[in-house]
């Protein structure tokens, strides 16, 4: 999508679109470069290729859209909905909740798609939830075994505070931390200094201290085990009476044979 996006790009601002039913001045000039392709097929092509594009543009967006969908409502239903809040659903619970969670996850994406015809906004916050949010819990899960789910769940809160407290020109938030390099550029806040990496960074420490305090609080029994909700492995040494083979309680065979047969 890189490559043609560029090259339509290039063909778009080497137009004369005088020389068009489109007219002067630009797209550029009209506010209307986010619907560049469109316009371009509509005026640049035959009809018949325009038909095409428009058709395979729509397919592909629908077949995006439904996928987004049926991921978000599956991630929902499996991860929250069934592991934390009613393990013991049916299957038919699970469908209805599949159902109101495709319809929820519909109704939110069309209300972002009314909030404005920027795309690429959507696009570069959705990188920066996965870098500053989803990187640090990745990286834990696969090379940190002491990570559970209170450090994720903490990791997760303060990752999210931070990058929100920073604040985003493109979602216009207003940064209530202004860290240092933080100037007032036409009557926007820009932060200059690297507030997405350390927002990664302290979701990813945060996530591994509170993660080994949580084990070893419940490891050494300073908490009940009745509080860890969220089922944290602790590795515990096992008692003498454990290791202690059971032979007293139960007699040899050979000594059973020998009762029966005296």
């Amino acid at each position: 999508m890189g490559i043609p996006s560029v090259l339509l790009g290039a063909v778009a601002a080497s137009t004369d679109w005088n020389m068009t039913s489109y007219g002067s001045p630009s797209p550029y000039e009209r506010g209307e470069a986010g619907k560049i392709l469109p316009i371009a097929l509509q005026h640049l092509t035959p009809n018949y290729i325009s038909i095409l594009g428009i058709g395979a543009v729509a397919a592909a967006v629908m077949s995006s859209m439904d996928s987004c969908l049926l991921s978000s409502a599956s991630l929902f239903t499996n991860n929250l909905y069934k592991t934390l809040i009613r393990k013991q659903a049916s299957d038919r619970e699970l469908q209805w909740v599949i159902k109101i969670s495709v319809t929820v996850a519909g109704l939110v994406g069309m209300g972002l798609a009314f909030l404005g015809n920027n795309a690429l906004a959507f696009w570069i916050v959705g990188t920066d939830v996965m870098y500053t949010l989803v990187l640090p819990q990745f990286i834990c899960g696969l090379f940190f075994p002491i990570t559970n789910g209170y450090g994720a769940v903490g990791g997760y809160i303060l990752g999210v505070m931070l990058r929100v407290l920073s604040g985003e020109p493109l979602l216009h938030f207003n940064p209530v931390i202004h860290f240092p390099g933080c100037r007032l550029i036409d009557g926007v806040y820009v932060q200059h200094f690297p507030c997405r990496t350390l927002a990664m960074l302290a979701s990813l420490c945060s996530n591994i201290l509170i993660s080994y305090v949580a084990s070893l609080l419940f490891e050494k029994r300073l908490l009940p085990k009745r509080w860890d909700i969220l089922q944290v492995k602790t590795h515990s040494t096992p008692s003498r009476a454990e290791e202690k083979p059971n032979v007293d309680k139960q007699p040899a065979v050979s000594d059973q044979l020998l009762d029966t047969t005296c």
